[in-house]
């Protein structure tokens, strides 16, 4: 039996082997002594202990950040809009709030700019979180910006372009 000696197995010996004084770089591939810590050709240390896996990195949180972003987008357009939009353009196009709601165009103005004011602010916060998503920085940012950016725009393409973000990036919370 080899290694063993009077029955009992002995651990294989440290070192070089006994053929050849020499080994193969595995970054170069050419031949250093055995004894070198560092290959004079390429540089590889072997003194260095490999550190923890590196984190796995898909497209989830850049696709879902992307979607949060763009809702965010919708919602501040939509902001704008309910901003910059007269309350007697409203009859224009076919809704009178003044005369259904009876409310006054002073009114039905205010409500307006409130509610612009309100869709920009989500808008803001939704383009925030998409761009922590896309960076990876901070999984609660971007979680939080993905729900605020499903209400923007009336629940309607924004909501469902957050919806799709917030999977997008809560199935990906490992690579934050």
């Amino acid at each position: 039996m080899m290694g063993t000696t009077s029955g009992v197995e002995q651990p294989p010996q440290q070192g070089p082997p006994a053929t050849s004084p020499d080994r193969r770089c595995v970054t170069c591939g050419r031949a250093i002594e055995w004894h070198m810590n560092v290959c004079p050709y390429c540089g590889r240390d072997y003194r260095v202990v490999a550190g923890p896996p590196s984190k796995p990195r898909t497209s989830k949180p850049a696709i879902g950040g992307t979607l949060v972003i763009i809702a965010g987008i919708l919602a501040l357009v939509m902001g704008v809009f309910y901003i910059v939009v007269e309350p007697s353009d409203l009859d224009a196009w076919g809704y009178s709030p003044v005369s259904e709601a009876d409310m006054s165009l002073s009114e039905v103005a205010d409500i307006l700019g409130t509610c612009g004011i309100i869709e920009i602010v989500i808008g803001m916060i939704a383009i925030v979180g998409g761009a922590f998503a896309i960076m990876r920085r901070s999984f609660g940012l971007a979680i939080a910006g993905a729900i605020v950016g499903m209400i923007g725009v009336g629940f309607l393409v924004g909501g469902l372009l957050g919806l799709i973000g917030l999977i997008l990036i809560a199935i990906s919370r490992s690579e934050f």
